[in-house]
Formats: structure tokens, C-alpha cells, sequence
């Protein structure tokens, strides 16, 4: 008897093809029906009381009297107390929320953030943060732009509304430690302050930069987790744009999308954000920003007078009708902490579980592909002897992945050993000189343990069938690993797992199991495509951010945990699969 085609009969590159068609008609379905617009914000027009020079002489006064404000430095306990002198002037008692960081192998117990608050009348259980931070990287020596300017804007805030009845109470906050320990100081106020779960929406001014301000850049990012609502991130935007007088910048589209997927922020607010309370952060930029990256950024040059009060001046009455805005609201939305949505453009969004779908959506026809050509293997060999390989590649994956963790294993306590120094969190902060010293001996000790693992476990497990052929076989139990690898991505985050893992599992279900010389160059350029999306952000990180030499910056990320323990371990996985695949289908 004949029997009928089915599913599975149907080869692997059709049944590409025709899911592709498929879930391409699904997701403009969902697209179109699910796309939300973003109405205006309510905002209070009153007139900005917002002194620009009284700001900018906050900023020239702290950099001058305070230079070297490091955070385990005497000058930044001077300039604590300066601020703390300068908020008594104003009317407030300000008050200090100590904490102790590890530093370079030493643990300073004196550190502080510093607060005052102006209690609210209608809503004084709903709080408005605005801060900065006035401590400053070991590379410079003045931080007027970062962030003597963001706490002079603070202290004008703070004058304006200590004359003004609020609505909701205010808090104006200057926290130490941003640039050491990856906002220390931030995360042990969220983690200390006892109503930080009255906190609705707070605010951070990261830096004005020097030259003709033209913008103001909005980033949403949180620490490892979280996102600014949507809610909070309108009232700023439009804000800006209310005075037409410098551009509102947001990281919408592909560039949300990323700012999501990676989520290591560069300011105060993603630690607010790690917490689940709603924060933003703000950059006053010029036309020539990459430049002032390179050249004023974390270096001498960022001294009081490269800054002008005009700058001041947009940045802080945008900062003020903000705040205003927020304080006039009737009540704060229902959802006021959600940020499970994505903005795919300036007007409109997409709710979160609406993206969630079009993420699985985008991996589904891998998913079929992988699954016929696995069934088609299957239905072409005798069963034991794809047992036997399947379960022999599965072993090698797990030897490599083994020897790979133990390797981040000792990677974990090598401060604890002495052979790299114990910092909190993060070492240091951009352009720092510790991210672009390698310590040579600790990355060889790791080398050495996966090898010396490795090399063990492959002695003790060795079996005739080990060097077996069955490219098919083996091709298929990898990608079925790869499948896996992004289950659990989406787990954690679809926007990490869709960027990272969506070029490996078109590019490497591609690889071709014929051992010719033609199909091998091939095979290594598609298994180098699986990785384009890792090559660009380290790309992007090195040019743009100055964050060192790049393997020596994810080391240390693993390490003291700006990358989770999660992601490093998906991401060895990846690394051993990506490793099998160079074995089986190359060499």
C-alpha cells in the first residue's frame, strides 16, 4: 500500500519556506491589530522658575572647591558635606543613608547618599525622585560635566520647589559611588531607604555635556531587569519637546530593542529600574557628542569651563515641567511600574505580550525545519545507531559545556584567591585604566582549568564510537541544543535570546554535513554568521563606550556580576555548541 505524503515527507527547506509564509502572515496579523498609539501627555505649562545660573555656579562651585571627588578620596567627603550645607541653606534637614562598598580589595564603611525631602499634601505617600551623582571617575579631575552638572541641576530643583506647595512629596538625592561598583550608591539607597515602594517615578541627570546643548537623550535601561514605563517616559519626552528648544531623543525601535536585550545601563536609573521603580535617565548633548565622548568623558579636559549656563538652562526647565507634571497628575496610572511594551516608532508601541509572540513567531520556522530534518533522519538510519550517535555528540556537549563551567568557576572566586582584586558589583566605570590592563595570569589559569578538565573527562569517557560519522545525526542533536539554548533565553528575556540566538539558528541550520573543501569554507562563514549580532555590540561597546579590551570587560562582567550568572551560562552553552559545530562541520 502507497502511502500518502505527510508533514514530514516534505523536505526540510520547504517546510522553511512555507512556515516562513505562515508565521510571516501571523505576525502582520498581530502587528496590525495589537499596534497601540501614544497619546499626548498631560503636562503643567506653568511658567519654569528654573535658575540657570545659580545652577551652573552649583556645578563651578562643587568642581573647583572639589576636585578628585573619588569615592574612597577626602575631597568627596568634603564636598558631602558642602552639599549637605548647601540643602540647609535652602530651607531642608538633609538627611544621609550610609553604606560600604569593597574597592580594590579595601571596604570603606563612610560612604552616603545624600537626601532631603519636601513632604507632599494631597499625596505625600507618592514620592518624586530627582538626582545625580557627585562622586567622580579615578580618570578626571573635576567631573563638571559628570556629574557636577547633574547635581547643580539637582540643587536648583531643589530651591525651586522648596517655595512651592507639591502635590506629592519630592525627594532631591545625590548618591555616591556611580562610577565604582555600577551604581553602588544607587542600589543600596533602593535596597535601604525604607518607603522605596512609594517611589512612583525618579528622575537622574547623568551629564550635560560642554558646547551648545541640542538635545536631551532618554534612556530607559535597567540593571540586568526592568524598563521605564511608558507612562514616565512620555511625560519626559514631551516635556522636552513643550519648549522646542532642543531635541528629545529616545531609543525607540532596534535601538530599544537592544537597550533591552542587553541591559547594562550607564547611569543611577538602572539600579532604580533593577528594583521595579520606575526611572529614567537624561544626557544633554551637543551636535558633536561622539566627540565629547572621546575627548571630555571621563578625562582632565572635563573641567567647569568647557560647560555653558544655556545648557543649563533647557535641561533644567524641561527637568522642572517634568516633575510639575507628575506631581499635577489626578492619580497615577493603574499599571504605573509596567514596562511590558515595546515603542516601535515616536507615535506608536506594541504591548509586551504582543511582542512575546511575534519573538516566538520569528523562530518557529527554524523550529519546523529542525524538527523534519530531524524526523527525516530518523526515518533513513537504523534507530540504535542514531541512538548511539546522538547520544555520543550529547556527551561531547557535555564534556565541553563541563569543562566550560568549571572554568567560570574559578573565574567566581578568583578575587576570593587574591589573584584579581575584590570590587562590588563592577570594577570601574568607562575608560577606567583597569579595563584596559588584562591580568594575563588569571585569564591563563582559566584556559589551562577547561583544558585540563576537558582533557580529563575526554580520557575517562573515551569509546570506540566516538569518532563515528553520522554528520546528519550529529548536526541535528546541535541544533536541537541551540533550540533549547533559546527556550531558556526566552525564559529570562525573548529580546536577549531573539537578538543573540536568532543569526545562530538560521545561520548554522544552514551548515552542510558533505565534507568537501567547498562546503567547509562555507561552513565556517555561516558559523561565523551566527555570531554577528556578539561581533557588532563588541564592536559598538569598544568605539562607542570605551569600555576596554573587550574579553577582558566580559571577564570581569562575569566575575563581579554586571552579567548574571544565567546569561554567562546560556552563553557558554551557546559558545560549546558553536565549538561542536566548527568540529564536526570544518575540521
Amino acid at each position: 500500500m502507497r502511502h500518502k505524503p505527510g508533514f514530514t515527507q516534505i523536505s526540510p527547506w520547504k517546510t522553511l519556506i512555507r512556515t516562513s509564509l505562515i508565521c510571516g502572515l501571523l505576525a502582520g496579523i498581530l502587528f496590525s491589530t495589537n499596534l497601540h498609539r501614544i497619546e499626548p501627555s498631560p503636562l503643567d505649562l506653568s511658567p519654569p522658575q528654573f535658575n540657570a545660573t545659580l545652577a551652573h555656579q552649583a556645578m563651578f562651585s562643587l568642581s573647583k572647591k572639589f576636585p578628585n571627588r573619588v569615592t574612597w578620596g577626602e575631597n568627596r567627603k568634603g564636598a558631602a558635606i558642602w552639599l549637605k550645607n548647601e540643602l540647609r541653606s535652602l530651607g531642608y534637614t538633609p538627611q544621609t543613608l550610609p553604606f560600604s562598598e569593597v574597592i580594590a580589595g579595601i571596604q570603606y564603611n563612610q560612604l552616603e547618599n545624600i537626601y532631603v525631602e519636601k513632604r507632599g499634601t494631597r499625596h505625600p505617600e507618592e514620592k518624586i525622585i530627582a538626582m545625580a551623582h557627585y562622586d567622580i571617575t579615578d580618570t578626571t579631575v573635576e567631573g563638571a560635566m559628570d556629574d557636577g552638572s547633574g547635581v547643580g541641576v539637582v540643587l536648583e530643583l531643589a530651591r525651586i520647589f522648596s517655595k512651592i506647595e507639591t502635590d506629592r512629596t519630592l525627594i532631591f538625592l545625590l548618591t555616591d559611588s556611580e562610577e565604582f561598583g555600577a551604581f553602588w550608591g544607587a542600589r543600596a539607597f533602593t535596597r535601604s531607604y525604607e518607603n522605596a515602594n512609594q517611589i512612583i517615578a525618579a528622575l537622574n541627570f547623568d551629564f550635560i555635556s560642554p558646547g551648545k546643548l541640542t538635545r536631551i537623550l532618554t534612556l530607559c535601561d535597567g540593571l540586568k531587569s526592568g524598563y521605564t514605563p511608558l507612562w514616565f517616559r512620555e511625560i519626559a519626552l514631551d516635556s522636552i519637546r513643550s519648549f522646542g528648544r532642543a531635541e528629545a531623543k529616545d531609543m525607540y525601535g532596534m535601538e530599544e530593542f537592544v537597550e533591552r536585550a542587553i541591559q547594562i545601563p550607564p547611569a543611577d536609573h538602572g539600579a532604580f529600574l533593577e528594583a521595579g521603580i520606575p526611572a529614567l535617565n537624561w544626557v544633554g548633548q551637543p551636535d558633536n557628542f561622539s566627540y565629547v565622548m572621546s575627548h571630555y568623558h571621563h578625562t582632565p579636559a572635563d573641567v567647569a569651563e568647557a560647560l555653558e549656563p544655556r545648557s543649563f538652562e533647557i535641561f533644567g526647565q524641561a527637568a522642572e515641567r517634568v516633575i510639575r507634571s507628575i506631581d499635577q497628575l489626578p492619580k497615577i496610572p493603574p499599571d504605573w511600574r509596567n514596562s511590558s511594551y515595546w515603542k516601535i516608532s515616536e507615535h506608536y508601541y506594541l504591548p509586551g505580550w504582543t511582542v512575546t509572540l511575534l519573538h516566538i513567531l520569528i523562530f518557529l520556522p527554524f523550529v519546523a525545519f529542525s524538527f523534519v530534518k530531524f524526523t527525516l533522519s530518523v526515518r533513513a538510519r537504523q534507530k540504535h545507531r542514531i541512538l548511539a550517535v546522538a547520544k555520543n555528540e550529547l556527551k561531547q556537549i557535555g564534556i565541553l559545556f563541563t569543562s566550560m563551567l568549571s572554568g567560570y568557576g574559578l573565574m567566581l572566586v578568583l578575587p576570593a584567591l587574591r589573584i584579581i582584586t575584590q570590587y562590588e558589583t563592577f570594577p570601574a566605570t568607562q575608560k577606567s585604566l583597569i579595563l584596559y590592563s588584562p591580568n594575563l595570569l588569571a585569564i591563563a589559569l582559566v584556559i589551562a582549568t577547561v583544558t585540563l578538565v576537558y582533557a580529563t573527562f575526554t580520557q575517562l569517557t573515551a569509546h570506540h564510537l566516538d569518532l563515528a560519522g553520522q554528520p546528519k545525526v550529529r548536526h541535528t542533536v546541535l541544533t536541537a541544543s541551540l533550540a533549547l539554548i533559546i527556550v531558556l533565553a526566552f525564559l529570562k528575556n525573548s529580546y536577549l535570546g531573539t537578538l543573540l540566538l536568532l543569526p545562530p539558528a538560521y545561520f548554522w541550520m544552514a551548515i552542510d554535513s558533505k565534507q568537501n573543501h567547498e562546503k567547509r569554507a562555507v561552513n565556517v562563514l555561516l558559523i561565523l554568521g551566527g555570531a554577528i549580532t556578539f561581533i557588532a555590540i563588541a564592536i559598538v561597546l569598544n568605539t562607542v563606550f570605551h569600555v576596554g579590551v573587550f574579553y577582558w570587560y566580559l571577564f570581569l562582567s562575569a566575575i563581579y556580576g554586571l552579567i548574571s550568572s544565567y546569561a554567562t551560562t546560556l552563553f557558554l552553552l551557546s559558545i560549546t555548541v558553536m565549538i561542536r559545530l566548527f568540529r564536526s562541520f570544518v575540521l
